[in-house]
């Protein structure tokens, strides 16, 4: 097989004797072809060989035989030469067999193949990397996963990512028992995520798992006290600014985020504790809100029992006591003024009812006595 130099040098040679206007010498016309035509022949049976490995999920193997000297690709893209079809219309007139075409769409999937290994052979050599460093299971088993996704073709990946989960599995079963004695909730929420966010191939240990989600609930509950403290320290904040709209936010997301605590623990007790005088503010506030609505309705039929004609003596008293009995609220002075005009008022009204009911009483008497004086006399 000739080198991509002489390669490039027969190619030359066929341009020139297309151009010729003279007629080639008959042996080296032969010659000329038939190199060609090896040369083409000989690139299309390394191709199909690529095609076969391809077909088979063997990737890097179909790119290590295009790799071999001389490189596929570039003799492809050597041979793939515009007066090929001129050329087998030359031969052909000549009585020569016509060169078969390259198989380009075998190349153009090769080249594709370049372009998936790529990534592949970077994450090998991390992976070699992170082996020879000695560096932690779950990390290798991370690249190796890619690794294997991306080879997928390849069951070599898939069994070596067996093997090391199974020994990963029985690491997090020693490492989980530590961080459970020790108490590290970093390791064990870091253990944790491991167990049920990856995609292990190898089911992990039932036992395992189950231990490492029972100490993740009391995990999450002492999370959650400590994030009831920031709560409070928020809360209390919002209260120094008077800021109640705020406040009750804070306490909704409070009695939310105590319903994942464990409340007979001391720690959420202390913390209940803690948060109780801003819930009396709350709790204060809401009754101040409530007792200014409770006032304003009963002024208002106050008042309108002083623009009322209608209105009796009994019930002015009665709608003005309901005022008064409101703690911490004053009567407008305007409302007062009115109040006591109203009484006022009422008591003229009403002694002068009385002086007319006198008057009528004493001339009825005067009447009267005229009536028994004439009849007497």
């Amino acid at each position: 097989m000739a080198d991509l130099a002489e390669i490039q040098e027969l190619l030359e040679s066929v341009r020139v004797t297309l151009a010729s206007s003279m007629n080639p010498d008959r042996k080296q016309l032969d010659q000329l072809h038939g190199e060609l035509d090896t040369e083409i022949r000989t690139a299309n049976k390394r191709l199909r060989e690529c095609d076969t490995l391809l077909a088979d999920g063997h990737r890097s193997e179909a790119i290590q035989l295009a790799e071999q000297e001389p490189n596929l690709l570039e003799l492809v893209s050597i041979l793939d030469f515009p007066e090929l079809p001129e050329w087998n219309d030359f031969v052909a007139e000549l009585g020569l067999t016509v060169t078969p075409e390259l198989q380009i769409d075998i190349a153009t999937d090769l080249n594709g193949a370049y372009a998936d290994d790529e990534p592949l052979e970077r994450l090998m050599r991390r992976f070699r990397v992170h082996s020879l460093a000695r560096a932690p299971l779950r990390s290798r088993i991370d690249i190796l996963r890619q690794i294997a996704k991306r080879d997928a073709g390849s069951a070599y990946w898939k069994d070596d990512l067996k093997s090391y989960e199974q020994a990963r599995i029985r690491q997090i079963a020693d490492e989980g028992r530590n961080a459970i004695t020790s108490r590290n909730f970093v390791e064990l929420r870091r253990l944790s995520d491991e167990v049920h966010k990856k995609p292990w191939s190898v089911k992990p240990d039932r036992k395992v798992v189950e231990r490492l989600d029972q100490a993740m609930v009391e995990v999450r509950q002492i999370e959650s006290v400590a994030r009831l403290s920031s709560i409070t320290a928020e809360f209390s904040e919002a209260k120094a600014a008077g800021d109640a709209e705020h406040a009750k936010e804070l306490g909704d997301r409070w009695e939310e985020l105590a319903e994942k605590c464990n409340r007979k623990s001391e720690a959420f007790q202390d913390a209940k504790e803690a948060v109780a005088p801003l819930y009396r503010w709350l709790r204060d506030l809401d009754q101040e809100e409530e007792d200014e609505r409770l006032f304003a309705a009963e002024l208002k039929k106050l008042q309108r029992a002083l623009r009322s004609d209608q209105s009796s003596l009994e019930e002015i008293y009665r709608y003005y006591d309901a005022v008064a009995a409101f703690e911490g609220f004053d009567i407008p002075d305007a409302i007062q003024t009115r109040y006591e005009a109203k009484l006022i008022d009422i008591e003229k009204k009403r002694q002068m009812k009385q002086y007319m009911t006198i008057g009528g009483i004493g001339l009825g008497v005067i009447v009267l006595l005229i009536i028994v004086a004439v009849v007497l006399f």
